[in-house]
């Protein structure tokens, strides 16, 4: 691969050269580069709209990029070592999709994990491949972790015609699977690793951090999740020497738009260079203010702690702050209320679980007033167990459910039926319940304890109604 300038910006300089000569705007999008929106619009972002583009010349086409997009990308791909890299405008979720849908077809056993976000149960429906679930291991107290590398050894012993193994680490709680020891298994049997590492693009510039995915087939990233991306800008890197090419660009033009955000574009642009000229330094900043906001939690508060998962066989990434506060008494709906009263939001309140995620925007003040808000929480009898995931009863493929016949029915009659919903409890957005499996009465207890905790149920019809499939089809 070439020596790259980072410290160009090819998509940037091409929007400033087209928009400094651009006049009367006879094309989409049709608010004409601000003039034509709303007037809240107007004043919100009146510079942004200015660089809401189309394929126009000059500008290229992130479905056959020959240009600027296509320099950017090789930039990209230079910079997180990989063969090529596609720049995502609709989030790591098409990411996964193209991934799955290059590689797997109809019938395809594809391995996964249960804790897999709900974009790969997405395209399992859409290619028609066959799951094949591997168990997530728990700490004593029932809290999930990740995969295993013997869970995948299992796995690919039992289903030696495995097309592909979909792993996702870090995990939404920042808990790193083992991938050197997964990597060689799947490149020993001849299979696939597809990689969703949302959560984890800022991995490559860190020393301290867990590994990155690089020994995937292929790795999926959310830069707007760790690095400073518009929502949702995202990366598909593609490592695998062998992989043909030209089925992961259809499968992308299946699963993108064809009208991509160019402000987004540009953003992805630009948290290519800021990282490749000083991301170490960024990160080094980050990763000091994490541990010093772990530090001062931990004096009062049981986090999930990298020094117990590594002897685990797993990782941490102490960007993702854990806090267990069940074990602690302290109800976590509660305490996200008052935080949120006292200037501080967080990304996941459950009945025994906070979730901070400390990101580049993070100061070491307000690492200081963070660590000031959790000062005085009430605490009450709170468990502190935590309920692990159902195991799935697989009746049909995915895919075959959904576009079954359908009937709505009381998820406490659902019982035996065969579920034609995908039902995810949200956050993180990891499914309970898939297309095609058997409704049993664990799946049914485990909906109704995560609505009592404040879960979102993502899935179910009004008054609690599941679709299934109709009997006797």
């Amino acid at each position: 691969m070439r020596l790259m300038d980072h410290t160009r910006l090819p998509l940037w300089e091409a929007a400033l050269a087209h928009t400094a000569a651009s006049g009367i705007r006879l094309h989409l999008p049709g608010h004409g580069g601000g003039p034509g929106l709303p007037p809240e619009l107007q004043r919100l972002c009146p510079e942004y709209a200015s660089f809401d583009l189309t394929e126009l010349p000059g500008l290229d086409d992130l479905h056959d990029p020959a240009g600027p997009i296509l320099e950017a990308e090789e930039m990209a791909a230079s910079l997180w070592q990989a063969r090529r890299s596609f720049y995502l405008v609709n989030g790591s979720t098409a990411g996964v999709l193209a991934m799955v849908l290059a590689t797997c077809d109809p019938g395809d056993i594809l391995l996964l994990p249960r804790n897999a976000h709900l974009s790969a149960y997405h395209a399992l429906i859409l290619s028609g491949a066959r799951p094949a679930y591997l168990p997530v291991a728990t700490d004593g107290q029932g809290f999930p972790l990740n995969v295993t590398a013997a869970a995948v050894e299992q796995a690919l012993a039992r289903y030696p015609a495995a097309k592909a193994l979909l792993v996702t680490s870090p995990s939404y709680f920042g808990v790193c699977a083992d991938l050197t020891a997964i990597a060689a298994a799947t490149c020993r049997h001849g299979v696939h690793l597809l990689l969703d590492e949302a959560h984890g693009s800022h991995l490559d510039f860190h020393p301290e951090m867990p590994a990155p995915g690089r020994n995937a087939s292929m790795r999926v990233q959310s830069w707007h999740k760790t690095l400073g991306a518009l929502t949702p800008g995202a990366v598909l890197h593609l490592h695998c020497e062998q992989y043909e090419q030209a089925r992961l660009r259809a499968a992308l033009r299946w699963v993108q738009t064809s009208s991509p955000s160019y402000p987004l574009l540009l953003s992805l642009d630009a948290v290519r260079k800021r990282m490749a000229l000083s991301g170490r330094a960024l990160f080094d900043e980050l990763y000091q203010n994490a541990a010093y906001l772990r530090g001062k939690l931990r004096t009062e508060l049981p986090l999930l702690e990298r020094e117990a998962l590594k002897e685990a066989g797993f990782d941490l990434d102490i960007l993702r702050v854990t806090i267990l506060c069940g074990a602690a008494g302290i109800d976590g709906r509660q305490a996200a209320y008052l935080l949120a009263q006292r200037g501080v939001n967080v990304e996941l309140a459950q009945k025994g679980i906070l979730l901070l995620v400390a990101g580049p925007g993070l100061s070491r003040s307000d690492a200081v007033k963070v660590v000031r808000a959790f000062d005085g929480l009430p605490q009450k009898q709170v468990p502190a167990v935590f309920d692990c995931l159902p195991e799935p009863l697989v009746a049909v493929l995915p895919r075959e459910a959904a576009f079954a016949p359908q009937e709505p029915v009381l998820l406490a009659r659902a019982e035996g039926r065969i579920s034609a919903s995908l039902v995810a409890a949200f956050p993180p957005g990891i499914p309970v319940l898939a297309p095609g499996e058997t409704v049993t009465r664990p799946v049914i207890d485990y909906l109704a304890a995560a609505s009592d905790a404040g879960m979102v149920l993502r899935g179910l019809e009004p008054q609690g109604k599941l679709r299934v499939v109709c009997e006797g089809v």
